[in-house]
């Protein structure tokens, strides 16, 4: 979106690891990090487990500063993703504030007690290897292990028959690809190997499919707009929003919604630094001028392989859009902003839609589902490798499995091979 705090030179001081790459947004963190920041970033993120007597439980643990976090609960388990584990959650329009509550860790003491009798009292571990317990409303004890999940369409590549498609950037062939990128705000350049946010495509384009994927950065002091702000304009007119909305409520500027138009129905935002998707199916004007609902332009939209918005009818632009809403193609533009923010795996199949492309095809080509070796399963993020902590394999209580040790005498289980990159 449009409009952030601007951060300051106080800021500056307050960054760990600060490299010349990320100095120009200098509250933000980024990989590899270290000290508080990547302290708290091992204890934040996705929870995973089952409560005492049977049924699965999921929580989004989300870092607010110095050892102060918030804690969603998520009766059922997490949101599913498709091809990966850890679901059950998948409530639309739910009151997110009676299954939240904010705490402090002192140690392995975690005091929260939400409105909906959802309590945890510990977190316990070391690195990205932690445990989480406590008590459901009915007094029955959890233990929920932190996991780790992709987007099922992360690093997805198009396939032949699906059409011929424009190959924007891939991080892989990433100095050459800056000539198919022209400056809006920002120079045209690389950063952490990707993609630097604020420039447009070259290429105009009008309707078709396209894949894009974006990575921000880590910043537990910031909120709402500013963590992690950008947004991908279509025809430098309409904007999916690029946000950190990792355990937020349902919003019309979250991750997931088409800016100031409609809102995501389900909030499938993962946890900071991990790479996020969008495949959108765009439909663009074909007649009239915003904000006229004849001949608009109409969104399909993918948020981490989920669907969240359903050929939503964009009948104007939306806020900071560089051209005005009228019949013409125009360039893909990567919003700039505050924030750290880069992208990768940018591409788009000219005249693809919903009917010649289905997305379980895409889906198809993706995912392997519950078991898999693909890239949506359990996997340390690319930059962390050397911080990563996770056990190899793991039962839902969080118990290691030890190497040479028969998993079918352990249940339930559910195993995981990590993916090697």
């Amino acid at each position: 979106m449009a409009n952030g705090p601007k951060w300051t030179g106080i800021l500056a001081a307050m960054c760990i690891g600060l490299t010349a790459e990320n100095a120009r947004a200098q509250a933000d963190y980024v990989p590899p990090l270290s000290g508080a920041a990547l302290s708290q970033w091992q204890v934040q993120g996705e929870y995973y487990g089952t409560i005492a007597g049977g049924g699965g439980l999921g929580a989004w643990l989300i870092a607010r500063g110095t050892d102060s976090y918030n804690v969603v609960f998520l009766p059922g388990g997490l949101v599913t993703l498709p091809g990966t584990n850890y679901g059950g959650f998948d409530k639309t329009g739910w009151a997110i504030n009676t299954f939240s509550g904010t705490a402090k860790l002192t140690g392995t003491a975690f005091a929260v007690t939400t409105t909906s009798k959802y309590n945890a009292t510990t977190i316990t571990g070391t690195g990205e290897s932690r445990i989480m317990t406590g008590t459901s409303p009915t007094g029955a004890a959890f233990t929920l292990n932190r996991v780790v999940r992709n987007s099922p369409v992360h690093l997805l590549k198009p396939k032949a028959e699906w059409g011929t498609a424009k190959l924007w950037f891939d991080s892989t062939t990433g100095q050459a690809d800056l000539a198919k990128w022209a400056r809006q705000e920002n120079d045209v350049q690389l950063s952490r190997k990707n993609l630097y946010r604020g420039i447009h495509s070259v290429e105009n384009h009008g309707g078709g499919f396209l894949h894009v994927e974006f990575q921000g950065c880590f910043n537990p002091t910031a909120s709402g707009q500013g963590r992690s702000n950008s947004g991908i304009y279509l025809q430098s007119r309409f904007e999916a929003q690029v946000l950190d909305s990792f355990g937020n409520a349902l919003a019309i500027d979250e991750y997931g919604s088409i800016y100031t138009i409609k809102a995501p129905p389900i909030n499938v935002a993962l946890p900071p630094l991990t790479w996020h998707t969008y495949d959108i199916y765009f439909t663009p004007r074909s007649s009239g001028t915003g904000p006229s609902t004849a001949g608009a332009a109409v969104m399909t939209v993918y948020a981490n392989g989920v669907l969240v918005q359903d050929q939503t009818v964009v009948s104007n632009k939306t806020t900071a859009a560089p051209l005005d809403d009228k019949v013409g193609d125009g360039p893909l533009y990567l919003q700039n902003h505050n924030n750290e923010v880069v992208y990768n795996n940018i591409w788009f199949i000219p005249g693809a839609t919903t009917t010649s492309l289905p997305y379980a095809k895409v889906l198809e080509s993706a995912t392997v589902g519950i078991g898999g070796k693909k890239d949506n399963m359990l996997r340390p993020l690319p930059d962390q490798k050397e911080n990563i902590g996770l056990s190899e394999r793991f039962d839902l209580s969080g118990r290691t499995i030890r190497k040479g040790e028969s998993v079918l005498s352990i249940q339930p289980l559910f195993q995981f091979d990590r993916v090697k990159n």
